[in-house]
């Protein structure tokens, strides 16, 4: 899937953030994230397709979505039965990128 669908489908609300602990280990000693975007099946219980930024994030960062979120919208996340993590709000999310995330993966509202 292209990069532009990604970003409608989070401006929609019909893709998420998430996170999924996965064996690598960081410089730091933490264990490390795999972070990008999911759809999920129709049921809503496992993720239906994905695009992975990154597998080595051991910081997720909320500051950025707490600074932006003027409205005091909530902050939610659920845990899918195959593992992945989804981290959503009413307002659209993303991790600031459709390529790549660093060490320290900064979730944001999609402006």
């Amino acid at each position: 899937m292209s990069q532009e669908k990604w970003l409608k489908l989070l401006k929609e609300n019909k893709a998420y953030c998430y996170i999924k602990p996965n064996r690598h280990k960081h410089d730091s000693g933490f264990r490390c994230f795999e972070v990008g975007y999911l759809t999920i099946v129709k049921d809503k219980t496992k993720m239906k397709d994905k695009l992975v930024l990154g597998d080595y994030s051991d910081h997720i960062w909320f500051y950025d979505f707490l600074k932006e979120n003027k409205d005091n919208k909530d902050l939610n996340i659920d845990l899918l039965l195959d593992g992945y993590i989804r981290i959503w709000s009413y307002e659209p999310l993303w991790w600031g990128s459709l390529k790549f995330v660093c060490s320290s993966a900064r979730l944001s509202l999609i402006s």
